[in-house]
């Protein structure tokens, strides 16, 4: 079974076996949400489908149940055919286009707000600047807390399916962790379909190599860099607990991560492949097995923590628990946290809050708990 970090030991932690509480320690063993989709072909399209027939199916009333039943086709990825697999990752869908406006509005003013307010920061520091065709992108921003050093250091790496966003909006991430005593680096990287997936991988390794090089510049503690990121960012934080980094640089120890916290990403990019988001990506079927973390054996020993929101789409939950029992299969000190109530964009805001459990997890990674 998956080995519970006892850092992480709470009034909502469960044991292996359990089902009640938020910490699921065992992959398998979390109960299953109430989906009326549930059992029909096409898999598990959770409470808002998007079909040919049906438009976006919000609730899933009998009658449109009725159309998109009528309506599947062959299966393409576990029991989904191409429209329930794509339900499944279009998250924009998962709520209205007004919400999701002003959830970003909102990051976007406090990452603004803590980008001036920050007293001890760096701003677009080129990671890899001597690298051949080096991307303009390939940048990070930087905030340290007061102090005289010796700080663990938080990496975040943001989401965007790889090909939307920019690392200023998620600069709000960085005022509580600081706060708390960690540093904070904000990781920037060339988005698809400008770069392949594995391109744009070995950026995100770059940048961790270029931090761990320069912490007697920055003062921040080396042994103890944590990475995290959201959405795709968390498929990018795992990634990098499963690098080779003696293929990035010979000065590099294997125990790079000292520990990692990818949150409500994507470990098996194999269903990327099959959804009109790999209009940007470019997947081949051969890039997923060197490319999906899930399938990788970490080189550092962890822990980690995988999050995931509870009103997130059912795949997302399966990612989650799969990457779990995987890597505890390696040995990897790893723990599942479900975010009550939280969907796929609301998740990352938990991790500014210090009353949340995601936080208080980023904490315990970091030894500030």
């Amino acid at each position: 079974g998956i080995t519970p970090a006892p850092i992480f030991a709470s009034a909502n932690f469960v044991g292996p076996g359990v089902t009640g509480g938020r910490f699921f320690p065992r992959g398998g063993e979390q109960p299953r949400r109430k989906n009326p989709s549930r059992g029909r072909k096409g898999g598990n399209g959770g409470p808002f489908l998007r079909t040919p027939a049906a438009g976006i199916l919000a609730g899933c009333p009998q009658a449109a149940l009725d159309a998109k039943e009528e309506n599947m086709g062959d299966p393409v990825y576990r029991n989904y055919d191409a429209a329930a697999l794509w339900a499944q990752y279009d998250n924009r869908a998962q709520i209205p286009a007004e919400t999701l406006d002003a959830i970003k509005a909102d990051q976007a003013a406090r990452s603004d707000n803590y980008r001036r307010a920050a007293r001890r920061a760096y701003f677009n520091v080129a990671y890899d600047k001597f690298a051949y065709n080096r991307h303009w992108r390939q940048r990070l921003d930087l905030f340290l807390p007061g102090g005289r050093g010796g700080a663990p250091l938080f990496v975040f790496i943001h989401g965007g399916y790889w090909q939307w966003n920019n690392k200023e909006g998620f600069n709000f991430l960085a005022r509580e962790l600081v706060g708390a005593g960690a540093a904070f680096a904000n990781v920037e990287y060339a988005l698809c379909p400008s770069v392949t997936l594995g391109e744009l991988t070995d950026q995100c390794r770059h940048a961790g190599a270029y931090l761990w090089r320069e912490a007697d510049y920055y003062g921040y503690d080396r042994e103890r860099i944590v990475v995290s990121g959201h959405s795709a960012g968390g498929h990018l934080a795992a990634m990098l607990q499963t690098t080779d980094w003696s293929e990035i640089g010979g000065d590099l120890p294997a125990d790079f991560v000292a520990g990692c916290l990818p949150i409500s990403g994507i470990y098996d990019i194999e269903p990327i492949r099959l959804t009109p988001l790999n209009d940007a990506v470019r997947l081949r079927q051969s890039d997923v097995p060197g490319l999906s973390p899930m399938f990788l054996k970490p080189t550092s020993p962890g822990p980690a923590v995988v999050a995931y929101g509870e009103a997130e789409y059912d795949e997302f939950h399966r990612q989650a628990r799969d990457l779990a029992s995987a890597w505890a299969g390696h040995g990897t000190e790893i723990s599942l946290l479900e975010l009550p109530g939280r969907n796929h964009f609301t998740a990352l805001n938990a991790l500014a809050e210090p009353d949340h459990d995601l936080f208080r997890a980023a904490l315990g990674l970091l030894g500030l708990g």
